[in-house]
């Protein structure tokens, strides 16, 4: 029984612990937003990378959560993702097309600063991430896109 118990209080702590350090590092990111979004700036951003998302076709409104997923991981990407999505700014098919291309292009510069120590290639690891990001995300866009135009054809056929 006392087993269970340091196993129950363990778990505990260790949630706790996991739950403040992200709390640590998601509460000034949505702060920051928030400040970005009043000032305007996320605006600016997002037609920086106009181009790229473009070429994936995603709204500007996808720029601020896909950089901060590329740049700081999933975790950190998915709580803007969550909140955007809560205030109408992205729909499930930005959705999908963000997650696919997270999957892939997650936290980059933290994982390369990782892999280099090791020996790896920074410019390969960057180059081949972000490549089959792009690719795979646009072949889901475009099959994304093909499947509504089916759909679409079919209901007015239908009519």
């Amino acid at each position: 029984m006392e087993t269970a118990l340091e196993i129950i209080k363990e778990g505990l702590a260790g949630g706790a612990i996991t739950m403040l350090r992200l709390a640590l590092f998601l509460i000034p990111i949505m702060v920051l937003t928030e400040i970005a979004r009043h000032y305007n700036l996320l605006q600016l951003l997002a037609r920086k990378i106009k181009m790229v998302l473009d070429f994936l076709t995603l709204p500007l409104e996808a720029a601020f959560p896909l950089l901060v997923g590329v740049c700081f991981g999933i975790v950190y990407g998915s709580a803007l993702i969550i909140d955007y999505a809560r205030e109408g700014f992205l729909q499930k098919r930005d959705l999908l097309l963000i997650g696919i291309f997270l999957s892939i292009g997650h936290s980059l510069i933290e994982d390369t600063f990782i892999f280099v120590p090791f020996g790896a290639n920074p410019l390969l690891i960057i180059l081949v991430r972000f490549s089959l990001a792009f690719l795979i995300t646009r072949l889901a866009a475009e099959a994304m896109d093909l499947v509504a135009r089916r759909r679409e054809a079919r209901e007015r056929q239908k009519a």
